[in-house]
């Protein structure tokens, strides 16, 4: 889905759009998260931020995949609670993300899956123009993200007065991720996005879920296993 965001000469004055407290988180937070692929969908997977710390103390998808980049992007949160789920990462040619449960083929082959986290965003700076997509993330950036989302000044994360710039740097565990928030009145200006524009089209859209993602069935995880242990 996209639509023309780009400022127009006419664009009205956004200043009022700006929150009371204009005193936002003006650093960028880092965190280290291990490089992934984000997945895919079924009754394990769950949704909110109980599930997600819930999930933290235990141990190619329907949809188009946010790719964080070094390049900074300018993302729209759609929802402030995350999808959660198990996925395995197999260091292999091609597809190297897969969704499972625990006690799946995979799983008792020696590849444990870790829990993943999903948020369904509006990527403001894709290609193709604004796009929606689901953002999969680790612990780490999932800490960083409940706090902003508690946070008086930031959050929900969802609010529709903030948007996020994200980007990251490095590779596998030395992979970091920045995350800070911009103000609906500074997209004109920083952005080149005409702020009305953007929020009449974040109005059309709706949030991923569950639904979106897909879970791999038992037969690609068992012929998957075995082509572990056959690497072995």
């Amino acid at each position: 889905m996209t639509a023309d965001i780009r400022v127009r000469k006419d664009a009205p004055n956004v200043d009022s759009y700006a929150p009371e407290d204009n005193d936002l988180l003006d650093e960028s937070l880092f965190e280290e998260e291990d490089e992934t692929e984000a997945p895919a969908r079924s009754s394990v997977i769950q949704q909110g931020w109980a599930a997600a710390k819930s999930s933290a103390k235990e141990g190619t998808g329907y949809t188009q995949d946010f790719r964080f980049s070094d390049d900074v992007q300018l993302v729209k949160f759609l929802s402030n609670e995350p999808i959660v789920f198990l996925q395995h990462w197999v260091n292999r040619p091609g597809k190297k993300s897969f969704v499972g449960w625990n006690g799946d083929p995979l799983d008792l082959a020696g590849n444990k899956p870790e829990r993943k986290f999903a948020f369904s965003v509006v990527n403001m700076t894709a290609e193709e123009g604004p796009t929606v997509q689901l953002m999969t993330v680790g612990i780490r950036l999932l800490n960083q993200l409940e706090k902003l989302n508690s946070d008086k000044k930031t959050g929900p994360i969802d609010r529709p007065d903030i948007y996020w710039a994200v980007s990251k740097s490095g590779v596998g565990t030395k992979t970091t991720h920045s995350v800070a928030a911009v103000k609906e009145r500074d997209l004109a200006e920083d952005w080149e996005i005409d702020p009305v524009s953007a929020a009449e089209f974040i109005k059309t859209v709706k949030p991923l879920g569950p639904e979106a993602l897909r879970v791999s069935t038992t037969a690609e995880l068992e012929d998957l296993a075995a082509e572990l242990l056959a690497a072995q």
